[in-house]
């Protein structure tokens, strides 16, 4: 597969960003306002905070500015993903990061005072439904709140403390080539996006292994590099954390997600040691379908049954979307499914676009999805994850003000997992066949679980040596990384997978590193969205508890809004549960492919 110019995709393949501005000028005129709102609010309260009152009129007036921060923000990093190498997109990054950077400044002033309130004032205001979230928050931040000075000059920085990952998702979008290769004759293009997005899972076993070592050759010409810029992230980190008086790295990166190390071990640890054991089992039944000796990591990714994987239209992607989510009700579908008329959504696979996806939220405009479409039915897994995230969004914003809507890092991977479960459950229940049963099941664990549950665990289980190496006073480079990352692969895999130097370059792969400790809340998340998948299954009022679940947004604790769909994340119970479901989902593969033998 060959990537091709942006300029040569249709339209209705391409975002509209007219819902935010019309365009550039629109967008720089956007800025100019936002300013002179920002430098009238300092005018105004820079030093005349004093009482509750004084407090609340400044909350309601900075709400306006955050939500015009958020729509100028968004805009601004969204164009340059979808092409790296246009010199306007990057001068509109430009702009709107040097005008974040410049209002975060000015308004240092206003979270330093709110985090310094008496606590009296801070009660007054926690009451007050609005502000939940932002005065819970500024309570836990209190104690670790430096002078007014050094939090404007640590808002200064913001830039530079954001460098590394600018700089890897540059090296990843535009420097991380790949070679060709040849097969039968052919000859194959190769690219970051080509091979996560159709190469690593091809039913040709020759194209996986050639385009797989193509790919690590690539990535290995900049692991140097790639190791410097993520040792300057977690340095970094590490020199806050001591800065603000955090007893480690880890409970300073923790603490917006208000959680504590404990349940981030748990979720490492619990799902290495026991759901590792069904993760092999499952890829040993893949190896003996497809008839491989031994499994390399080159064939991880395998489907089971290639001869089922169609390819699937962007309309026809729509469809089982809008069929999946049918079970939340009429609500719910009302609101995404104007994803497509309203092009939400940006397909186009080409040159030099960001790998993977995400999801946008212009605070009360509409969500917009980034994704690389092939045709795939793992590109229509993306696609509603992507959904998942943006039903939150709308849901989130039209209940919540702006200071609660988001949600804690811990779980916010649940919506869009959850509707991953919805898409599995359609496409098992829509078939009467064993084949296409055991199809649907092993897409459940190979497009939603192993991505979520193991690709991004075995992420934070690195992460966990990496920190732990740096807050022992260590250091590292792109060999102590592929070590570390090696290690990690084998201990979760073992004889399972047949894990090399190649495999262990893993570590390259995913802009996570650079975004703290995130990489282990897509397992959080998920379990959460297991607990709510069975909750729906088993309760007549499932649907309707999962929408109170996205409305709540970031107004309770995680703890709080996990037991809105009867999940205890204070205990292990709901990852022992979900281990318990995966494995069963196992079982009825195996049981699938007895009935077909």
């Amino acid at each position: 597969m060959e990537l091709k110019k942006r300029l040569d995709f249709p339209e209705n393949e391409l975002w509209d960003l007219t819902a935010l501005y019309k365009d550039r000028q629109d967008f720089l005129l956007a800025i100019e306002k936002a300013l002179e709102d920002v430098k009238s609010f300092k005018k105004n309260y820079d030093g005349h905070l004093q009482t509750k009152d004084d407090f609340e009129r400044a909350l309601m007036e900075i709400e306006h500015i955050y939500i015009q921060m958020s729509h100028i923000e968004t805009y601004a990093f969204m164009p340059q993903t979808t092409d790296f190498s246009n010199e306007e997109f990057a001068q509109i990054a430009q702009a709107g990061d040097d005008f974040i950077t410049k209002a975060s400044v000015e308004l240092s002033f206003f979270e330093s005072a709110l985090a310094n309130a008496d606590s009296t004032i801070l009660n007054e205001l926690e009451e007050n439904d609005h502000f939940t979230a932002l005065i819970r928050k500024a309570k836990l931040q209190k104690q670790y709140l430096l002078t007014p000075q050094v939090e404007k000059t640590l808002t200064n920085l913001r830039e530079v403390l954001n460098a590394p990952y600018d700089i890897y998702t540059k090296m990843r979008a535009g420097d991380f080539t790949m070679e060709d290769f040849e097969v039968d004759g052919h000859i194959y293009k190769n690219s970051f996006v080509t091979y996560e997005n159709f190469y690593q899972n091809h039913e040709n076993k020759e194209i996986r292994e050639k385009a797989f070592r193509s790919f690590s050759k690539g990535l290995k010409q900049h692991q140097n590099a790639a190791a410097a810029a993520y040792l300057a992230k977690v340095k970094s980190e590490k020199l806050i954390a001591d800065m603000r008086g955090y007893s480690s790295v880890f409970d300073y990166l923790l603490a917006e997600q208000e959680v504590d190390k404990s349940m981030f071990d748990r979720q490492i640890d619990l799902i290495m040691t026991e759901f590792g054991p069904v993760a092999q089992k499952f890829l040993k039944h893949v190896a003996q379908v497809n008839k491989l000796d031994k499994m390399t990591f080159a064939d991880w990714k395998l489907d089971i049954d290639n001869e089922l994987n169609p390819q699937v239209s962007i309309d026809d992607a729509y469809d089982l979307v809008m069929k999946s989510v049918a079970p939340l009700g009429p609500e719910y579908s009302k609101e995404i499914e104007r994803y497509q008329k309203e092009r939400w959504v940006d397909f186009a696979a080409n040159e030099n676009k960001d790998s993977g996806g995400y999801a946008a939220n212009p605070y009360k405009v509409h969500p917009y999805i980034l994704m690389s479409w092939t045709g795939r039915m793992s590109d229509v897994y993306t696609l509603i994850h992507e959904i998942g995230h943006s039903g939150q969004f709308i849901f989130s914003d039209n209940h919540q003000s702006f200071f609660n809507t988001h949600m804690s890092t811990y779980y916010v991977e649940a919506p869009s997992t959850f509707n991953e479960l919805l898409l599995s459950d359609y496409l098992e229940h829509q078939f009467e066949d064993a084949r296409q049963k055991r199809f649907a099941l092993a897409h459940r664990l190979t497009d939603t679980y192993f991505h979520n549950f193991i690709t991004h665990l075995l992420e934070a289980a690195f992460q966990r040596k990496v920190y732990t190496l740096i807050e022992e006073g260590g250091t590292f480079g792109a060999e102590q990384l592929n070590a570390m990352m090696k290690d990690v692969l084998q201990e979760f895999w073992g004889d399972a997978i047949e894990i090399d130097d190649d495999a262990a370059l893993t570590w390259m792969r995913q802009a996570h590193y650079y975004m703290g400790l995130y990489s282990y809340t897509y397992s959080a998340g998920l379990v959460i969205s297991t607990a709510g998948y069975l909750n729906l299954k088993n309760n007549p009022q499932g649907a309707s508890q999962w929408l109170d679940f996205l409305k709540s947004g970031g107004s309770k604790t995680p703890l709080e809004t996990a037991k809105l769909i009867h999940a205890d994340i204070s205990t292990d119970k709901p990852l022992r549960d979900t281990i318990q479901f995966l494995s069963n989902t196992v079982d009825s593969i195996i049981t699938y492919s007895s009935q077909l033998d």
